[in-house]
């Protein structure tokens, strides 16, 4: 039953436009069955005419016949068009939905789970879950609908002919459901493996230089041939099953024909069915026959498709990044609009009794108290592991669960809430992300409806305008491979240019020049040395040059 709760709510994932999507199929189906209807239904008159010799009677049965078939083919068309457009809106609603909730998740997921298995996610369980809207529920209901339209056309021609022959049918579907239940658990293990093999991939890729520098014995290709030789199993086992049912259908096709045949004679024989009628019917019942094959073929992997609906479900009722703001309507009318800075406030940031431990236990912090004076250039130092990259997360509310406050230019976070908190912070990373668009773009990136001067304004404050007007296209050179198309102090300069863009009053280096060389750390240097004017800089470092670059340095 399970999956069949998961299929409805999938369903319902389209709102009021499932009704419409639902009429889609309904129509589309049943005047592309009322085709076949018409030919059968000519095909009678055809032995009727050739029995009694009545050849007039073509003249007006052939108009009539085309005339209806022409009339069910156009309104099909018309609601194959709805159908197709309704399905293809809902794939992509869903798939906007895991987007923007891969958007809401807390860095604690992102931490916690691989690449791999988050990409897998995003892409491979949510292009296979929609298929219930592009194509599986529509091959489920489309044989339940033709077969009544032709058994109600069969049963006007002979009902106990029709009656035995649908019995046959029935045992079919029957057989053919019981081969759900082991197609399910194939689609599960299938989707488990192919996120070890986008995990084991995602680990090539990223590791490439690694790889050709110390996997001589070529490890990681092997954990990945290894994941997909699972996988291929997996895809066997479902071919198998595909096979059997294929199989079972085409002997079952063929035991049907038969059985008609003597059902046929026996009606014939006993005078019950006239040639006309047995011609209809036979017609009817091939398409008939068809469906219920296909019914049988296509539940199964309807139910494949609702196992992998189970995973998107899973991974949107993921807990979400909460923002703590509890703002009450006086302290939001004490707050300063956008910044919610106190007034003489001399503190940037305010640390008081913080205690903070990771999921392993890990106790980082145990009643931490600390201040960072405003409008200064503060380096904040200390031994490796002592916090202080841990202590930035905490000012930019990637982990609510500590205790203690914060406080940002004397509000605290508890009060301001993520979405103002981390307008007041511009963060430079030790390793900064950059897309995979221009280089405008991606400074750009610090606020949005900046314009083109002010973007290059930003580059020029950071060091970077000289470098980006010698690359090829200058500010509209497209970034490649995740950045490493520029060298490391490239980037962080282009990093440095789009958080001075954001213009928030507190810029956050975490080790932002560890990694480069000396004429890149000066440049660097010069940059942050830009930004003294009514800003506050908080550098972790532990680099002498840039602790002695520093108004203040605090140990952590």
């Amino acid at each position: 039953m399970k999956h069949n709760d998961t299929f409805l709510r999938y369903m319902k994932m389209m709102g009021n436009r499932l009704p419409g999507y639902l009429l889609a199929i309904v129509m589309m189906t049943a005047f592309s069955a009322l085709f076949d209807v018409a030919g059968s239904v000519f095909v009678k008159f055809i032995f009727d005419i050739a029995q009694s010799g009545d050849i007039m009677k073509l003249y007006y049965v052939l108009p009539v016949n085309m005339i209806a078939a022409l009339f069910s083919i156009m309104i099909a068309v018309i609601f194959m068009n709805l159908y197709n457009n309704e399905a293809k809106r809902a794939s992509v609603e869903v798939k906007q939905k895991v987007f923007a909730k891969s958007m809401l998740l807390p860095m604690k997921y992102y931490d916690t789970h691989h690449s791999g298995e988050i990409i897998s996610s995003l892409v491979f369980d949510t292009d296979k879950a929609s298929e219930i809207y592009t194509s599986r529920l529509r091959r489920v209901l489309a044989p339940i609908i033709s077969v009544l339209v032709y058994v109600l056309a069969m049963i006007l021609l002979n009902p106990m002919m029709t009656l035995v022959l649908i019995i046959l049918n029935v045992l079919l579907l029957l057989v053919n459901a019981s081969l759900s239940k082991p197609m399910k658990r194939v689609a599960k293990y299938m989707t488990k493996q192919n996120a070890v093999m986008v995990e084991k991939l995602s680990n090539l890729i990223a590791g490439m230089e690694i790889c050709k520098l110390y996997d001589n014995e070529h490890r990681t290709e092997k954990q990945y041939i290894h994941a997909n030789g699972f996988f291929i199993k997996a895809q066997k086992r479902k071919m198998c099953l595909s096979s059997l049912l294929e199989s079972f259908n085409v002997g079952f096709d063929l035991l049907c024909a038969l059985m008609f045949l003597v059902v046929g004679i026996y009606f014939l024989n006993n005078h019950m069915v006239t040639i006309g009628e047995v011609a209809a019917i036979y017609t009817m019942y091939g398409a008939l026959s068809f469906r219920f094959l296909q019914l049988g073929k296509y539940y199964p992997e309807l139910i494949n498709c609702a196992a992998y609906a189970e995973k998107v479900f899973a991974f949107l009722e993921q807990e979400e990044e909460t923002d703590t703001g509890r703002r009450t309507a006086m302290a939001e009318e004490e707050a300063v609009e956008e910044t919610g800075t106190e007034t003489g406030n001399p503190y940037a940031v305010e640390v008081e009794n913080l205690t903070f431990a990771y999921d392993d236990g890990h106790k980082v912090f145990e009643h931490k108290t600390l201040v960072i004076p405003k409008d200064k250039n503060v380096a904040l130092t200390g031994t490796s592991g002592c916090g202080k990259s841990t202590l930035a997360k905490l000012m930019l509310g990637f982990y609510p669960d500590y205790t203690g406050d914060i406080r940002i230019l004397g509000k605290s976070l508890e009060m301001l809430g993520l979405e103002k908190a981390r307008k007041m912070i511009a963060y430079v990373p030790q390793e900064p992300y950059l897309f995979e668009t221009s280089i405008l773009e991606n400074i750009r990136y610090g606020r949005a409806d900046a314009t083109d001067e002010e973007v290059m304004e930003a580059a020029k404050r950071a060091n970077a305008n000289e470098f980006i007007l010698m690359q090829k296209n200058g500010y509209h050179t497209v970034i490649s491979n995740r950045g490493h198309s520029l060298s490391g102090g490239e980037r962080q300069r282009v990093a440095i240019a789009r958080a001075i863009l954001k213009d928030a009053p507190i810029i956050l280096f975490d080790e932002a020049t560890s990694a480069l060389d000396n004429e890149s750390e000066q440049l660097i240097q010069e940059a942050i040395g830009k930004l003294k004017e009514n800003k506050t800089v908080i550098m972790i470092a532990h680099r002498k040059a840039t602790i002695e670059s520093a108004d203040v340095e605090i140990g952590i």
